[in-house]
Parts: structure tokens; C-alpha cells; sequence
């Protein structure tokens, strides 16, 4: 992909993303308000029955159980209708139909205290039939027939409506009536979870008639209804109810749904954010490889421009015929040729250590000697800036299995970095000790060190901290990557500590096991 284009795909997606998103909030924001709705619905229907219900047991605590002669008295004027009604047809077969209904209606006053509160009370009195007679002659009266009609035989309604506007609430109605009718009502609606409720009157101030989970949450968004009116209907008192955990039940009855949109929403986002870290890891990636290869050519031009300058030289005469100058323009070619070769092993090595096809030939080693001999050899180019290289071997154990030549290599490479990542003279020390089952190097120097950025990506290959076709420190970017696949290998750690301007160290532990 052409790297151009990443930044414009990566606005691109964050847009549709965005846009997704939004919808996707908008779409849930819309969700919760459907079901809120809902749930205010299936409340105030409740509130509805309930409050009717209350009202009827308060009706039937006065007329059943004060004043439950009255309702069975039996009406002196019953054989008196007040109303009557006849209607007669006939069909063709000869005969008359006549239907007949009679109705008396008697109203009561019941006061229930004696500050004039009153039930009124109606009753109706229903009887209705039909008669069917033929017009040639009578129709036999049967006995059936005879007593509806001799009995007055009748259907009785009552119709009940309490006025109590000088009674207090508290003998009006009880806590725990409320609170069972409600949880009924609640329950047939689909509605399980916990309320409070509380009873106001009309000046909007809560009454003794609450219990106290609607005590604990009252400032919390309530559903009111009225409970209790006057004569012009008139709300006396107000039934409140309030939810403490209404946003639970309204997730927890609509669980899956939810659940499966924040999944789908979160698996946007988090391929979204992978696709965007992996476009952006492979532009890197392009750019430090654009970068080695300038790195390359331009270590490759030194030593190609010295075997050619060499070659020229030996093309001339006068230096042909010398012995000397041949011998060392030939020197100079060779020297050119491994440093070149080294380079090219360098990167194959990587290649083969990225494949995993780079074997290890163990074998029982004495790693103090190998270090000494290490630090002995480097010591030389150290000596050439007038640096000091110091060694401190402090383990007690240290014959075990390793590579000697990676972990030569390895040990090389990083003297090498503290040699050149130190811009005045160096000072490098290298120490040994035993840790547990672990055989621990340090190499620590004086030099420029880096900042905490940089120390978590000095391991990545082909990363350097100064990037560009021309350096102050020579290199591919290719040793510290080297060094950790080398050490992991060996089933070793390592790590670096630096400060910025004060050094870095860094510690590698083997396994001796």
C-alpha cells in the first residue's frame, strides 16, 4: 500500500467510525426512552388499578363492616316499581312476545364521623323477562312464570362513593394495604424490582403513610396518582411511587439486547483500532526499512570507494612495480571485503534468527574466561580514545551451557554501543554475579544515554534514534535486535536501564540450569 494513501484511508475510517458510533449511541439513547415509556406506562396503569382498588376496600371497611346491616335491609316499597317498561310484537306464527322490565332505585346517606363525612350509597333494583302468548288463545301459565311474577323477583346493584374530606389519612387507608395491592399490580404489569412509595396530601407535603425506602429516595424521579378525592373530585391525597433501581430492571429485562449491541460496538472499535495500529505499524515499518537500505548503501559506499581507489592503484605502474604498495592496497581490499562481508552476515543472520533457522551449538563453557577474553580484545579500540574499560567478575559459579559464539557476538555488540553512544571519552564497565539459578552481565557506561521512549524500542529491529542518511553513530540498527533474539534463545532475559545524558546499563541473566 502506498503510504500516501494510509492518512486518507485512516480519516476515512475514523469518520465512518464516528458516524457508526453515533448512530449507535443514538440508537440505544432511543432504546432507553422506548422502554422508560414503557415502564412509565406499565406504572401509571398500575397506580391506576391500584389507587381504584384502595378506594374499594375503603368503601367496603365502612359498608361491610360498619354499616353491613344497611346493605341487607330489604326495601318495604319493593313490590312498588319506580319504572316500567313494555314492549309487545308479534311474528307470524300467531304469536305476541311482550318484554317487560321493571327497575326501583333507592339512594342512602351513611355518615361514617361526625364532622359530616358521608358514604353515599345507591342501589338498583332490576327485574326484566319476556312473556310470550298466542293471540287465538291463552298460553298455559307455568309455574316458573307465575312465581317470577307473583315473587317480584329482583337484580340488585350498588353504587358506592365515599366523601371524607375531614378524616386523616392515617384511618383512611393502611401501609401495608398499599404496599400489597401495589406489588400486585406491579408484579401482573412484569414490574419485580423494589419501590417505595408515600402518601402526599394536597398541599404537596408527605404524610405519615410511607415506608422507608420511599423516605430514603424521595428526591429520586417519582409516579404520582391520585388517590383519594372530594365530592367536586378534587384530589385530596396523592399516591407516590419511586423506583431506586428502575435503570437495573430496565437492563436486566432487556439484557441480551443490550449486551449484544456494546459486543457488536466494542468489535467495531477494536478492529477499528487494530486496523488503524497496523496501518501505522507497517508505514513505520516501510519508512525503517526505507531507512536501512539508505543506512546500508551508505555504509557500503566507504568501503566500495576504497576497494575501487585501491584497484586503480594497483592498475598503475608505479605502484605495480613496488612490493609494498601492492601488498598494501591488497591489504586494504581484503580489510574492505570482510568489513562488507560482516555487514551482509549481519543481516542474514537477522533473517535466519526472525525463521527461527539459526541452530545453537551448546556446550559447556567457562563464561568468565569467555567475557575476559571478550572485554580483552575490545579493550584495544577503548585504549584508541583514551576510554578505560573495567571488569568486575563477582559470580562464583559460571560453567554452564551457551553458544560461544552468539553470546561472544552479542557481548561485542553491546561493548560496542557503549563505546560508541559515548561521545567523549568512554568509560564502560562490565561485572558479573550470581543471581538464583541465573548467571547475570552488566555492561554499564557514561555516555549520552536515552529517554524513556526510546528505551522501550532500542530491542525493535532496524530501530536506531537518530534516523537519516547521515548519523552520528554508524550502524543498521540491527545489534540490539540481534543481542535479545540471541539471549532469548539461550532462554535468557535482558533489559537496560538509562537516563538521558547520565548513561545506560544493561543486564542480560542466562540460565545456568
Amino acid at each position: 500500500m502506498n503510504n500516501k494513501f494510509i492518512p486518507i484511508i485512516s480519516v476515512f475510517m475514523t469518520i465512518s467510525l464516528v458516524v457508526f458510533v453515533s448512530l449507535q449511541l443514538y440508537w440505544i439513547k432511543e432504546l432507553y426512552t422506548s422502554l422508560e415509556q414503557d415502564f412509565s406506562n406499565k406504572v401509571y396503569s398500575a397506580l391506576e388499578t391500584s389507587t381504584q382498588k384502595v378506594n374499594q376496600i375503603e368503601v367496603n371497611k365502612y359498608w361491610n363492616e360498619t354499616y353491613g346491616g344497611v346493605g341487607k335491609e330489604v326495601l318495604a316499597s319493593a313490590n312498588q316499581p319506580v319504572k316500567t317498561y313494555i314492549q309487545q310484537s308479534s311474528d307470524s306464527a300467531n304469536r305476541s312476545n311482550i318484554l317487560f322490565q321493571t327497575s326501583i332505585v333507592e339512594k342512602q346517606n351513611i355518615p361514617v364521623s361526625a364532622k359530616g363525612d358521608t358514604l353515599y350509597t345507591t342501589k338498583l333494583y332490576k327485574d326484566e323477562g319476556q312473556l310470550k302468548l298466542k293471540r287465538s288463545s291463552p298460553e298455559p301459565l307455568t309455574t316458573n312464570i307465575s312465581r317470577d311474577i307473583d315473587n317480584n323477583s329482583y337484580q340488585m346493584k350498588e353504587f358506592a362513593r365515599l366523601s371524607a374530606t375531614n378524616l386523616p389519612i392515617e384511618k383512611r387507608v393502611d401501609s401495608k394495604i398499599i404496599d400489597s395491592v401495589i406489588a400486585k399490580e406491579l408484579r401482573l404489569k412484569g414490574i419485580d424490582t423494589k419501590f417505595g412509595f408515600g402518601v402526599i396530601n394536597k398541599t404537596n407535603n408527605l404524610t405519615s403513610v410511607a415506608n422507608n425506602i420511599y423516605l430514603d429516595q424521595k428526591d429520586k424521579t417519582n409516579y404520582t396518582y391520585p388517590l383519594f378525592t372530594d365530592s367536586k373530585d378534587r384530589t385530596l391525597y396523592t399516591l407516590a411511587i419511586v423506583f431506586p433501581r428502575k435503570d437495573y430492571s430496565l437492563v436486566k429485562h432487556n439484557l441480551p439486547m443490550l449486551l449484544g449491541t456494546f459486543i457488536s460496538l466494542l468489535t467495531i472499535l477494536g478492529i477499528y483500532i487494530i486496523s488503524i495500529n497496523y496501518m501505522m505499524r507497517q508505514k513505520k515499518i516501510a519508512e525503517i526499512k526505507t531507512d536501512f537500505i539508505n543506512n546500508m548503501s551508505h555504509e557500503f559506499k566507504t568501503p566500495l570507494a576504497t576497494i575501487s581507489v585501491a584497484t586503480d592503484s594497483l592498475a598503475n605502474d608505479l605502484i605495480a612495480t613496488n612490493p609494498d604498495k601492492v601488498k598494501y592496497y591488497s591489504g586494504l581490499i581484503k580489510q574492505e571485503n570482510i568489513r562488507m562481508k560482516k555487514q551482509v552476515e549481519t543481516v542474514l543472520n537477522m533473517s535466519k534468527l526472525e525463521r527461527n533457522e539459526m541452530p545453537l551449538h551448546l556446550k559447556e563453557t567457562n563464561v568468565r574466561q569467555l567475557i575476559k577474553n571478550v572485554a580483552e580484545s575490545f579493550r584495544l579500540i577503548v585504549d584508541e580514545r583514551n576510554g578505560t574499560l573495567i571488569t568486575d567478575f563477582n559470580a562464583t559459579k559460571y560453567n554452564f551451557l551457551v553458544d560461544e559464539f552468539h553470546i561472544s557476538n552479542a557481548l561485542i555488540n553491546l561493548l560496542d554501543n557503549a563505546n560508541k553512544y559515548s561521545p567523549e571519552t568512554p568509560e564502560i564497565k562490565v561485572s558479573t554475579r550470581n543471581e538464583a539459578n541465573f548467571y547475570v552481565i552488566e555492561i554499564s557506561d557514561k555516555g549520552m544515554g536515552m529517554d524513556a521512549t526510546n528505551k522501550t524500542k532500542i530491542f525493535e529491529k532496524f530501530f536506531r534514534e537518530e534516523t537519516g542518511n547521515i548519523h552520528n553513530v554508524k550502524g543498521q540498527g540491527l545489534g540490539l535486535s540481534y543481542v535479545k533474539k540471541i539471549i532469548e534463545i539461550h532462554k535468557g532475559q535482558i533489559s537496560v536501564d538509562s537516563h538521558k545524558g547520565k548513561g545506560s546499563t544493561f543486564t542480560i541473566k542466562l540460565p545456568m540450569a
